[in-house]
């Protein structure tokens, strides 16, 4: 029955159910009568029962015929959506893309970027992580995303990755607290106040410590977390002054803050993080532009986020790294 098989039979045994006769079905597929005809007779031979019958000179369907024709609709309804989405796909329209990224970087710059991604592509498909920067390399390593984002100075290993831009730790604090009014902030005036920081087992987190330690501050921070969106929740409600990067209070979810950089500076320099053997898909690379795009503006909007010059590069994107953290 390999010919009952073949899409064009369907075809023609389709339009003739559909249309009632030979000519319609003939014109409607572009083919002439004698091959639509031909090509119904070899399906009757095929499956040994006949197909239509003709009763004063029009084609009626015989109850063979009935059973078929929602079997042949439904095989004719997956192609049709095989060739939508292809055409989709071609033109834009859609795709998927699977981001795992910090959190710091999620709620912010990621965020910021599907909402402009969507946009292009209102049927696209996105999956975000937010994820501790140490799992967000063994997302991508492991070739369980498309992309990883995150805020690490550096990456262990030999994962292809590419900077993205350069910023810098600032105080997070209420719009009313008298430090507000500073342009900037020196670890000396944080005396007496009560501090928001990164865990001590964060590359941050241990830096600031040591940097109070060196003005002579106690390196005991009152209120730890791994996450700045709680800093700036914390900080927001006056429980003290976050210091942390620069991304979540300029995401605007925070209206009531500010941010002010710390002095001596602390640098973190985003960057994207590459699965090893796998191209991007046209999606991936559209999503990646819009982070690119996303990150400048950021940069254009404060004090503590600067672009770096665009490297020209070959062989596709980022740089292999293999400086340990």
């Amino acid at each position: 029955m390999s010919n009952v098989r073949n899409v064009r039979h369907l075809a023609v045994f389709r339009a003739v159910m559909k249309t009632g006769s030979v000519s319609a079905a003939a014109r409607l597929l572009a083919v002439s009568q004698p091959a639509v005809t031909k090509t119904l007779q070899q399906i009757e031979w095929e499956i040994g029962v006949p197909l239509f019958r003709r009763i004063k000179g029009r084609l009626q369907p015989t109850p063979e015929s009935m059973l078929l024709i929602p079997k042949v609709d439904q095989v004719f309804g997956a192609v049709e959506e095989v060739e939508r989405l292809a055409a989709e796909i071609g033109g834009g329209k859609v795709g998927q893309v699977s981001i795992a990224t910090a959190t710091t970087l999620g709620a912010s710059i990621v965020a910021t970027a599907i909402a402009e991604y969507r946009t292009r592509r209102p049927q696209a498909i996105v999956k975000v992580r937010a994820l501790a920067t140490r799992q967000v390399v063994e997302e991508v390593a492991n070739n369980q995303v498309d992309i990883g984002l995150t805020d690490a100075a550096t990456i262990e290993g030999t994962l292809r990755t590419e900077e993205l831009c350069k910023a810098f730790i600032g105080c997070v604090m209420p719009k009313d607290h008298p430090l507000a009014e500073a342009a900037t902030v020196q670890l000396s005036d944080l005396k007496g106040e009560n501090l928001i920081a990164f865990f001590e087992d964060t590359l941050i987190g241990l830096q600031i410590r040591q940097r109070l330690g060196a003005v002579d501050m106690p390196s005991e921070i009152p209120i730890s977390t791994n996450q700045s969106l709680i800093a700036c929740v914390l900080a927001s409600k006056g429980l003290g002054i976050g210091l942390i990067d620069p991304f979540t209070p300029l995401s605007g979810l925070f209206p009531n803050v500010v941010i002010r950089p710390l002095v001596p500076e602390m640098e973190i320099r985003p960057r994207f993080v590459f699965p090893p053997n796998r191209p991007l898909s046209i999606a991936t690379t559209e999503f990646i532009q819009i982070i690119r795009t996303t990150f400048d503006e950021k940069a254009k909007s404060g004090q503590l986020i600067f672009e770096l010059p665009k490297p020209k590069q070959k062989g596709g994107p980022g740089a292999r790294n293999s400086v340990s953290r």
